[in-house]
């Protein structure tokens, strides 16, 4: 037996993992050597790595539709029936047809493949899957690293870190419990597990984290604690009328701006969910501008889901890719032919009718997978894809640092790495096909979440016009993270073990809202939302207030529940919904 190391690539931290191999053979997970924000610890997501190298429902060999039915075949078979495909398209409805998308759960190597195998087919439309809350929040500013949260006297969290981000747990803890005095405030609207362990949970209502921030910087500089030029807006800032759309007291935000105030080392953390935080753009620069404004050694750690999702930003930036939600606004509009999915399942990670019958009118869907998920049902190619641990790759982590990491192993099966595939796909089509020219089309210059000092106020404002109301029948939802799911859950939801410890079909109700309803625990209920309705098992918990509801992120039905819409920005809503909850057997 020897040991070979690697990155997790299921989150932003880059954890080293290390598994125990005889020869070609990858036998289990093995101890890691003391290093990085984990402290040789590793979250559930980090136990996955054997289990993706030999999943019995692995893709395991390419596969081609024939005759309604999925059927095994050779590479040469496989590469070869997709680049006829592509060039029929191509012949009958022009480059601009194809559409290209991928996601940040691969190397920046893997991604530059894929814009480089745009480039030959001619398609300007390539872009990366981010979740709703991870592209919004790495354009709000650069990220300290996770050395920022040791020894400090004061840490404010924004979101669940502790189920996001497991393993920067016990930095948190340890900076909390290191000193008497020593602070932890937890901003969510759900009693979380980092809320469990706060000085002060501030339960606010869904949506208004940017007007709790605005408040704290408010009450730093009424009471001259704000370092430098404080910002002009924050004069004509109504902090009452923020704090009564939050829900939270006066009081409350006074003793955080004091302890914030006060210690010597202090940090501010954002970890988003996927739908709950309105305007995660806004939270990320206010988040950015509390540590900024206030004295040194204040920082700001943003923490987006993705493993690359720095990494991807940067590859999307410079080759001008285009927003995923300008991507899947286009393809419900009928303006691609053909969608090649790199490990990018948009059917599960934004699901609506309008979008899969769109994809199910395409002449061309075909996906590079590891599992057979929505897109791959929906393809008449799917290839065998490697994962980032069957290949050697970098990435960057959430504060920008770049890491690199080897393969632990060769392929499994009759996979391939997305790297050879696209060099396969190139040389068949590199008879046919010239680099086209780039230099117009959309891009994600679309999609700007700049913020001009004018429009603090109304970005504020606009925030307290447009928070779903909870009244009689309808809840604020939410969604919620778990500790062994990674995104939309489309790798993370075919481990057996994790999808009986965090499964989906669920829906949290208050105790309260519960007993309006006639709601049991346990009980089958209908959850609806506009057109949509689901039917999920309900659990009543104290962990919510009353009007309030959450669904687990990775549940691709409970996902349908929100708009994929673009909103005014051009990008996905990172807001909470509405919908109604009641008993099944009222319908």
């Amino acid at each position: 037996m020897n040991t070979r190391e690697s990155k997790c690539l299921l989150c932003p931290l880059g954890c080293d993992i290390a598994f125990r191999a005889k020869g070609e053979a990858v036998a289990g997970p093995e101890f890691c050597a003391n290093r990085g924000p984990h402290g040789a610890r590793l979250c559930a997501r980090g136990l996955y790595g054997t289990e993706l190298l030999n999943h019995y429902q692995r893709v395991a060999t390419p596969l081609v539709r024939n005759n309604g039915v999925l059927r095994e075949t050779s590479w040469e078979a496989a590469t070869a029936r997709l680049a006829s495909a592509v060039l029929e398209v191509i012949e009958g409805a022009g480059s601009e047809a194809i559409a290209l998308v991928t996601d940040p759960t691969h190397s920046t190597e893997e991604l530059e493949a894929i814009g480089q195998l745009a480039g030959m087919l001619g398609t300007r439309s390539v872009s990366c899957m981010f979740e709703p809350q991870d592209w919004p929040l790495v354009l709000a500013g650069g990220s300290a690293d996770a050395s920022s949260l040791e020894e400090a006297n004061c840490i404010i969290v924004f979101g669940d870190v502790f189920f996001t981000h497991p393993v920067l747990a016990r930095v948190v803890l340890d900076a909390k419990y290191t000193a008497r005095g020593n602070s932890l405030f937890v901003v969510d609207p759900r009693r979380s597990n980092t809320a469990w362990f706060a000085s002060e949970h501030v339960q606010n209502r869904p949506g208004t984290e940017a007007l709790v921030l605005a408040c704290l910087l408010k009450a730093l500089k009424d009471s001259g604690k704000l370092q430098g030029n404080a910002p002009g807006w924050l004069d004509s800032t109504d902090d009452a009328v923020l704090l009564e759309a939050s829900g939270v007291s006066g009081d409350v935000i006074a003793r955080m701006s004091q302890a914030f105030a006060l210690a010597n080392r202090a940090a501010v953390v954002v970890a988003p969910p996927a739908r709950g935080m309105t305007d995660v753009a806004l939270v990320g620069r206010l988040a950015g501008l509390l540590a900024g404004t206030a004295e040194d050694q204040k920082s700001c750690i943003l923490l987006p889901s993705g493993g690359n999702v720095r990494g991807a930003q940067e590859v999307v930036a410079r080759n001008r890719w285009k927003a995923i939600s300008t991507v899947v606004a286009d393809l419900e509009a009928g303006k691609y032919r053909a969608l090649l999915s790199f490990g990018a399942d948009i059917l599960e990670a934004f699901p609506s009718k309008t979008l899969s019958k769109a994809v199910s009118e395409l002449d061309l869907t075909a996906s590079f997978s590891l599992f057979k998920g929505q897109i791959e049902a929906a393809s008449s190619v799917v290839l065998a894809g490697a994962s980032w641990l069957e290949s050697d790759g970098s990435a960057a982590l959430f504060d920008g640092t770049t890491f690199e990491w080897k393969s632990i192993g060769a392929p499994s099966w009759g996979c391939r790495t997305l790297v050879d595939v696209v060099s396969m796909l190139e040389t068949t089509l590199a008879t046919t096909r010239t680099q086209p020219s780039r230099d117009a089309g959309g891009t994600v210059d679309d999609v700007s979440f700049e913020v001009s000092d004018s429009e603090w106020p109304m970005r504020l404002a606009s925030i307290t016009e447009e928070l779903p109301a909870a009244t009689g029948e309808e809840l604020v939802l939410i969604t919620l993270p778990a500790t062994a799911h990674s995104g939309a859950g489309s790798i993370t939801r075919w481990i057996t073990w994790a999808a009986e410890l965090f499964p989906a079909g669920f829906v949290e109700i208050s105790t309260g809202d519960a007993a309006t309803r006639g709601i049991s625990d346990g009980e089958r209920v209908i959850v609806a939302a506009q057109e949509v309705e689901v039917e999920l098992c309900a659990r009543v918990t104290d962990r919510l207030c009353t009007g309030v509801a959450a669904v687990p992120s990775h549940d691709v039905a409970a996902r349908g529940l929100f708009s994929w819409k673009a909103g005014r920005d051009g990008w996905f809503s990172t807001g909470p919904a509405s919908v109604r909850v009641y008993r099944k057997q009222q319908q």
